[in-house]
């Protein structure tokens, strides 16, 4: 690595990650050779438009609105007016610093900026989501940030399958950082400033796009095999797969099985789980409120916790995969905090009542009702 890219960096970050700088390095390649190509001029909008969507959503990942990218491409802007030369290395290794993103490039993990607030939202629910169907707001929950994506810095969330080995550019609704790749034109190459033939990178992105969808295809196929395959006597009920006939497995320590329909909108269904009873509380599409069903559903769980005085309840919720994933981690939130409020109302201890995240992302075959729903199990 040249010594005076870092030493420009240092100039803004002085403890600034030489493993890091060399990796933008690397990752803009060729661009940096020619003289005009490596420096960024922030008074051409073309050029900051450049470097927000080649950049901050394509290489960093980013999902947030167009000001907000802006107003952090200024923000930088701002730091180098006094820099005659605005060397593109030092403002990337600005940019990813801003949005706690220098771990792409192999630094620490380091303050998390506006792309990392979505993920936060999702601590106490699922990470899937069910806004309600008429919202013109919503959207489907992007395939790479369900499979592909790193691990947000601000609030981890639920486990995904390992990054694609290479950079892929999302798809039409994924955003999703990338790891750091050398030998590459940066963002550069849309606009023509680095030269060189690098026909071959888009049939390459195209093939680990198609390998990608190929992957979450059959890893979906078998989990929908799974829903529906015959319960026997030894199997428990499932954290993350619900039946896809409409019914609950409520299987117990003694080895008989019943089934408990799932109801339409909202309600209780009341079961065992490894010999300790649960409840499951169902919602209408959007709603956070809980059914009056709770009262009745709720005395086993009651007598179970008065005759344990060590057992707590954990409450974690969960959602269907339709909609906005950001308005839905905060709608999952809400649900597993009213079911935790309807439940001391009743008469069970603050204390013993935990607000709990899932250890796995919601997956109930074509049932969107059966994963609109707060678990409520026994610990201890």
């Amino acid at each position: 690595m040249a010594e005076d890219w870092l030493a420009d960096v240092r100039k803004y970050v002085a403890d600034a990650d030489e493993a890091v700088v060399s990796a933008i390095v690397k990752y803009l390649g060729i661009a940096l050779r020619n003289r005009d190509s490596s420096l960024v001029s922030f008074t051409d909008k073309k050029e900051t438009d450049r470097v927000r969507e080649n950049f901050l959503k394509k290489k960093l990942g980013l999902t947030d609105d167009d000001a907000t990218l802006d107003a952090a491409i200024a923000n930088v802007g701002e730091q180098m007016k006094g820099d005659r030369t605005k060397n593109r290395v030092t403002v990337y290794y600005l940019l990813a610093r801003h949005f706690g993103l220098l771990t792409l490039f192999g630094g620490a993990a380091g303050a998390v900026g506006g792309a990392g607030a979505a993920a936060a939202m999702a601590a106490i629910g699922g990470t899937d989501g069910d806004a309600p169907k008429d919202d013109p707001g919503a959207s489907a929950a992007p395939l790479a940030a369900a499979g592909l994506a790193g691990a947000s810095a601000a609030a981890p969330a639920a486990a995904a399958p390992p990054p694609a080995a290479a950079p892929v550019d999302p798809a039409p609704a994924a955003a999703s950082p990338q790891q750091a790749y050398s030998g590459g034109t940066g963002d550069i190459g849309s606009s023509g400033d680095s030269g060189g033939g690098m026909g071959w990178l888009g049939w390459l992105l195209l093939a680990l796009v198609l390998a990608a969808l190929l992957f979450f295809g059959l890893r979906y196929c078998s989990k929908q095999d799974a829903a529906v395959a015959p319960a026997t006597d030894d199997t428990a009920i499932s954290e993350t797969i619900a039946p896809g006939d409409g019914t609950v497995d409520t299987t117990g320590a003694t080895g008989t099985a019943t089934a408990a329909a799932i109801p339409a909108g909202a309600g209780v269904v009341a079961a065992d789980r490894e010999g300790k009873p649960m409840l499951t509380v169902y919602f209408d599409t959007g709603k956070s409120e809980v059914s009056n069903d709770l009262k009745t559903a709720a005395s086993s769980v009651k007598a179970y916790l008065d005759a344990n005085p060590a057992a707590t309840l954990a409450v974690s919720g969960y959602n269907d995969p339709t909609g906005n994933a950001a308005a839905n981690a905060e709608l999952s939130k809400n649900r597993a905090q009213s079911v935790k409020a309807a439940l001391e109302k009743l008469g069970f201890a603050a204390d013993r009542v935990v607000l709990e995240k899932p250890a796995e992302a919601t997956t109930t075959g074509t049932d969107n009702s059966a994963a609109r729903r707060v678990e409520v199990t026994v610990k201890g």
